[in-house]
């Protein structure tokens, strides 16, 4: 398991998420932040013929209504990590190679292109 608590950076700040629930295929940390932030990470993995293992990181707010400025409405986003691979024929190198090109992909620049619908 990974250690209690864990850290996220949003924004230039971390934020340290207490686990709010463990088992044997995922946990989950929970950080309900100033201004109603709700920071949410679940980490979990399952393993069949398939194996699937995924980090997901969810941040609720409220945000002004820009339609009706008297009014709030709620504002959520998700990022997911999900590794997909086979139970045979690779080696977990092999899995982390991958992820960690995808993830090197994902500069700020890249990430601004794919956010503003480039493809």
């Amino acid at each position: 398991m990974f250690t209690d608590p864990q850290s996220v950076t949003y924004a230039t700040v971390a934020k340290s998420l207490p686990a709010i629930g463990r088992n044997d295929l995922q946990s989950e940390y929970k950080l309900n932040d100033s201004g109603g932030v709700v920071y949410d990470l679940i980490l979990g993995h399952q393993f069949k013929a398939r194996n699937r293992v995924f980090a997901r990181l969810r941040r609720d707010s409220i945000q002004t209504d820009p339609l009706i400025p008297a009014q709030n409405i709620p504002a959520g986003m998700t990022a997911t990590l999900t590794l997909d691979y086979p139970s045979v024929g690779l080696v977990n190198t092999d899995v982390q190679s991958l992820a960690k090109a995808l993830v090197a992909f994902c500069s700020d620049a890249n990430l601004l292109k794919l956010i503003n619908g480039e493809t």
